[in-house]
């Protein structure tokens, strides 16, 4: 796929917003491992030059307009190079070439005072809005949500890890509660846990992951939840390090996902963005899992993000993934 982000690059807050946009696609397509190009005008090599002509950054736009897919539009100052973006694109469309407009227009002032949106007096030009509506294109209020549009309508997820105690509690207790005791080894600690009971539980995940009063058998651990958008389908654990009973069981990283999201992928993605917390905390060379044999889909998410089997036994597989890319592979 091959993405274009239009928007103008007058000022220091909209390079900066440019950089986010394409960081924020980058960071997501590469989660959903997709195979895409995407052209930014932030990081032309045409900004560091001092005697560049508008020719050049014309026949550059252009040529990658028409090789686009998708574009992402900031039309929120009617700024006329994205205008006349807008303009090419519209005529691919009339065309029939394939084609996804994701258009921006914010402006806080069309929230004031009972305003009618876009068609209120403090509207924007007719002709940008009428071509958009007409062609019942939506208008997008931010990047953020024009970003979840384009998400969902090629069925890629957005997802982070947050720590849980940032996310509200009601979501976290709602995840907890929908594991069992023990799923595929997964260990719910908070099963069958009250509110108030909760409540305890995650003040005493705040201080496992400080490493304070913890008993011998124990090390300290980041519990995580997985976040898409605002709720939370999946729960990670981080343990800093390894005593002798975790380096032969379960390793650095117990994860679950929930029920309803399972077989979507969220598991493998998860697991990427952990192992990037993981390169933060863990010393060791090499992150060390284990897996019920009756769990294939925890070993295909493993696997997808580089792990290999160090061995086995009857109930499991043990694996390992290496945090510096020259892990010991055995087979």
């Amino acid at each position: 796929m091959k993405i274009y982000i239009v928007g103008p690059l007058f000022s220091e807050a909209e390079e900066k917003q440019r950089k986010y946009e394409g960081e924020r696609i980058r960071h997501i397509l590469d989660l959903n491992h997709v195979d895409y190009e995407l052209f930014n005008p932030v990081d032309m090599p045409f900004n560091s030059k001092e005697d560049v002509t508008s020719s050049e950054i014309a026949l550059a736009d252009v040529q990658r307009l028409n090789e686009a897919e998708a574009v992402f539009f900031d039309l929120s100052t009617e700024d006329s190079g994205s205008c006349v973006a807008l303009g090419m694109m519209m005529e691919k469309l009339a065309n029939g070439k394939k084609l996804k407009l994701y258009p921006v227009i914010h402006d806080i002032r069309l929230k004031r005072n009972s305003l009618g949106g876009l068609e209120s007096s403090c509207g924007f030009n007719s002709m940008v809005v009428g071509i958009l509506k007409g062609n019942k294109i939506t208008i997008y209020s931010s990047f953020e949500e024009a970003l979840q549009a384009f998400l969902h309508d090629h069925g890629w997820a957005d997802l982070r890890l947050e720590r849980i105690e940032d996310v509200a509690m009601e979501q976290s207790y709602s995840c907890y509660q929908s594991f069992d005791k023990d799923e595929n080894g997964f260990q719910n600690d908070a099963y069958g846990l009250s509110m108030e009971e909760y409540k305890k539980f995650v003040e005493r995940c705040v201080m496992d992951s400080k490493g304070i009063d913890l008993p011998d058998w124990k090390v300290p651990q980041t519990t995580y939840m997985l976040m898409e958008y605002d709720h939370p389908v999946g729960i990670f654990k981080l343990r800093h390090y390894l005593n002798e009973a975790l380096r032969n069981g379960a390793g650095h990283i117990g994860y679950g996902i929930v029920k309803e999201y399972r077989g979507k992928g969220y598991a493998t993605m998860g697991l990427a963005l952990m192992i990037q917390e993981a390169k933060k905390i863990i010393r060791e060379d090499e992150i060390y899992f284990s897996i019920h044999k009756d769990n294939p889909a925890s070993l295909k998410a493993q696997m997808k993000n580089g792990a290999w089997i160090d061995h086995e036994d009857d109930e499991q597989y043990f694996t390992r993934i290496a945090l510096n890319g020259e892990g010991k592979k055995h087979v």
